[in-house]
């Protein structure tokens, strides 16, 4: 059996577990599929054939390593990126970054994660 490669993991690394398992539980509204105490995954699709994955790196980490990641989460439309612009606005726990705005590829904003990861909302792009 050939296997074709996909990419189907998301892993950021983290400084703080539960705080930010707790800060993933909230904006994807679901709870992990997998717990560990340094390594946490949430399904990323109704398959639960792509994951995301939050990781300290090792038992200590390093809280000033620089963090470069951008997470996309996509959406059916313009109007659905609006629709939970508004529902994580009223989220004190939510750190808005840039609110929505239109791209070259739709209606998008941006929100950070407690380690400071970009998370970007936007339409799926697949037209």
């Amino acid at each position: 059996m050939t296997v074709s490669p996909k990419p189907n993991l998301q892993l950021v690394y983290v400084s703080d577990i539960e705080r930010s398992v707790a800060f993933y539980k909230t904006i994807f509204n679901a709870d992990p599929v997998f717990s560990s105490p340094r390594y946490v995954t949430f399904a990323a699709d109704d398959s639960g054939k792509a994951l995301f994955t939050v990781w300290t790196g090792g038992t200590t980490p390093e809280i000033a390593t620089p963090r470069f990641s951008e997470i996309g989460i996509l959406l059916p439309s313009n109007e659905d990126v609006d629709r939970l612009f508004e529902k994580w606005e009223k989220n004190d726990n939510i750190n808005i970054v840039k609110k929505p705005y239109n791209e070259v590829f739709g209606r998008t904003f941006l929100v950070k994660d407690p380690d400071g990861h970009i998370i970007r909302v936007s339409p799926v792009d697949l037209d």
